[in-house]
């Protein structure tokens, strides 16, 4: 017995200084390293009762103090931890608790020094049993707060079976064990069989704590990164803007035709794999830097008053690679998560490609062009016909939609037309809504 009592626990060690090494990796903000304080601190207690209960059967009773005042000390700390979930521990909170951990472990060396272990066993579940009281309340005021990490609601549970398990630990050792034990070492199979449950018990709040913590460092990585990229996003898209002559309701209507064609293709079958809700919101976010490579053309092209001659309409056909080249500039290597901003580039680069290869700047050819440039393509095209410019009239809705449906299958996909024919009155709806003043 004394063996697996020492193999349990020397285990039981390594899983907690496993946990221990996490969460001390972790770079966190001042505000939240000192609410997390308490975690680490908890860990510790706990891998030190550990190993003091792993060699405690050679250390003799100051050991086994350690280990258990160092057990109460760690429940405690969790306990804290849980009430700063709900806000900073405030001092009386503290103040509790440290008066909790020396009535604890005064009452504890008191039994050391007149009791027998059954008694200290007693002690021991009740006091544990009480820190698992504590902090099934304050888990059930987090859920009451509607706090809405499943984490919680489990937590809760195994603290609710944790004081089960030690009332049934104390219940046996009363009444169908033999209380007059030498040693903790000596329990029979029953006692020791509830102890270790009680310790494994302990362990899952340990990692599942670990699992929430990593999960809302997951969470806030992925929220950081989402700002850093709407961020940049917004930056480029008024850059864009400063250089363009297009109006902020042009953005508006090409986003709202561009969602509108991928929802229509992928109601009628078409790209369905390619179309999920996420990648249409990527297209729609990334619809407003299509034009951004008219940052390098010069104002005497970008902003003549009339046709371009052939000379300056090539210089004009370059903005297209541009935009491409700027965006993929404005992309970090390393950032894998900025999937509008790689929606953009293909936007930015192929939105003048045609369906035959006619277009440019690469002259590519059909399902060769990025699926959301087909249909910016589109999008751009009625929207430029359908507005007034300095080098052209207005054109009406009907001339638009004859112009598109006649460029099937030259200039644009044929699917992304077949989308846009289902969806000529919502474009008209969005031309006039959004008409430019």
């Amino acid at each position: 017995m004394q063996l697996a009592n020492q193999t349990f626990y020397f285990s039981s060690l390594v899983i907690l200084i496993g946990l221990l090494a996490g969460s001390l990796s972790r770079h966190d903000s001042a505000a939240a390293n000192k609410q997390l304080f308490y975690w680490p601190l908890s860990l510790f207690l706990l891998a030190v009762s550990m190993a003091c209960f792993f060699i405690g059967s050679w250390g003799g009773k100051a050991v086994l103090a350690i280990a258990n005042l160092s057990l109460v000390g760690g429940v405690i700390c969790i306990g804290i931890l849980f009430r700063s979930w709900r806000g900073q521990a405030n001092k009386s909170t503290l103040v509790i608790s440290a008066v909790a951990f020396v009535v604890s472990s005064i009452a504890y060396f008191y039994f050391l020094a007149t009791g027998t272990t059954a008694d200290r066993i007693y002690l021991m579940n009740g006091i544990l049993a009480l820190a698992s009281f504590w902090q099934v309340i304050e888990l059930a005021l987090l859920v009451r707060k509607r706090v809405k990490a499943y984490q919680i609601k489990i937590l809760m549970v195994i603290e609710l079976v944790e004081i089960l398990v030690r009332v049934m630990r104390s219940i046996y050792l009363r009444f169908y064990a033999d209380s007059n034990l030498g040693s903790l070492y000596q329990e029979d199979a029953i006692g020791f069989s509830l102890r270790v449950v009680s310790i494994l018990l302990l362990l899952m709040v340990c990692v599942i704590i670990t699992n929430y913590y990593l999960e809302s460092l997951w969470r806030e990585h992925r929220s950081n990164a989402r700002a850093i990229e709407s961020g940049m996003l917004q930056s480029l898209n008024a850059l864009s803007m400063v250089r363009d002559n297009e109006t902020g309701n042009h953005i508006l209507r090409t986003q709202q035709y561009v969602k509108r064609l991928a929802e229509s293709l992928r109601d009628l079958g078409h790209y369905v794999d390619d179309l999920s809700d996420r990648a249409i919101e990527h297209m729609v976010h990334a619809a407003p830097l299509h034009d951004i490579g008219k940052v390098g053309i010069p104002d005497n092209i970008l902003k003549k008053e009339g046709s371009l001659d052939a000379e300056e309409w090539a210089v004009m056909q370059t903005h297209a690679a541009l935009g491409e080249r700027v965006l993929r500039a404005a992309k970090l290597e390393e950032t894998k998560s900025a999937k509008v901003l790689d929606v953009a580039i293909d936007i930015a680069g192929s939105h003048h490609e045609n369906w035959d290869g006619s277009g440019y700047p690469n002259g590519l050819k059909g399902q060769d062009i990025p699926l959301a440039a087909r249909i910016m393509s589109l999008a751009d095209m009625y929207d430029a016909l359908v507005s007034e410019r300095v080098y052209k009239k207005k054109w009406s809705h009907e001339e638009a939609c004859q112009e598109i449906i006649q460029n099937k299958g030259k200039r644009f996909d044929p699917a992304v037309v077949d989308a846009f024919i289902n969806e000529q009155d919502y474009f008209s709806e969005i031309a006039s809504r959004y008409g430019d003043a």
